[in-house]
């Protein structure tokens, strides 16, 4: 199967679909014909997804149900095992952000955020590893961020950094470890990316663009973070394994 072909579908499992950076990453692996598994935790946002693609290239499977979630995660791997006995990419994205400050961060919101951003991504992959192993070009693509790379003031939840430092190293771990059986894992790492997990933000946003993105000041859309996903998962990328991609807009220069 060439993955360069447009006939060529592949299945996809992307988690936090629902919205953002997730949203997109959707709509574009369903341009391109694939077959996508999704899921996020708000039952307004999963109907407005299946809505908004009830006609597309590709096909999409959209329910509600939390990554954190061992049980689901078991059914969702069995589930696309039934349906299409391989997976082929599987995309990391599902994210939170809580707390602010370092030692004011509440024991709560880190646990929160290490189960969902760290702890979620891994016992997913564990899930999917035997379909992905049935593929004939898998990848797994975990979605980072740029605040992992450095402790910049601009990002004030410590748990999301160090949530997000350790994806990265846990990107590397996983492509030393199944990159013998052909499994590529990388991972993209945006800059400011305006989306519901901001909240009402939008003046500390612009604050940070300008201060922190040098290219042109501009954020960086969720469609941006996308074609970067699709890029790692396309066959162009058939030896780039243990890569952290940056798409920040210069974020990390500075």
């Amino acid at each position: 199967m060439s993955l360069d072909s447009p006939s060529s579908a592949r299945v996809v499992c992307i988690s936090g679909g629902t919205s953002g950076i997730g949203a997109a990453l959707v709509a574009a692996f369903l341009a391109t014909g694939d077959r996508v598994y999704t899921f996020g935790r708000n039952p307004e946002r999963v109907a407005r997804l299946a809505q908004r693609h009830a006609v597309a290239a590709g096909s999409l499977v959209v329910t509600v149900a939390d990554v954190t979630d061992a049980a689901f995660r078991a059914e969702l791997a069995a589930r696309i095992g039934a349906e299409c006995g391989r997976l082929d990419c599987l995309v990391n994205n599902a994210g939170i952000i809580r707390g602010g400050g370092c030692l004011e961060e509440d024991l709560a919101d880190w646990r929160a955020t290490l189960e969902t951003n760290l702890i979620a991504p891994f016992a997913l992959t564990q899930v999917c590893a035997p379909l992905l192993r049935l593929s004939p070009a898998p990848a797994v693509i975990n979605i980072s961020s740029a605040c992992a790379q450095h402790p910049f003031a601009t990002c004030t939840s410590t748990s999301y950094s160090v949530s997000k430092a350790g994806l990265d190293m846990l990107t590397r771990r996983l492509a030393l470890a199944l990159g013998p059986e052909g499994i590529r894992v990388n991972a993209v790492a945006p800059g400011v990316v305006p989306s519901e997990m901001w909240g009402d933000a939008t003046g500390l946003i612009d604050e940070i663009v300008q201060r922190r993105h040098v290219l042109q000041h501009r954020v960086v859309d969720p469609v941006d973070v996308a074609r970067a996903v699709l890029f790692l998962a396309s066959a162009q990328a058939q030896v780039v394994t243990g890569t952290i991609l940056n798409v920040d807009a210069g974020y990390t220069l500075g």
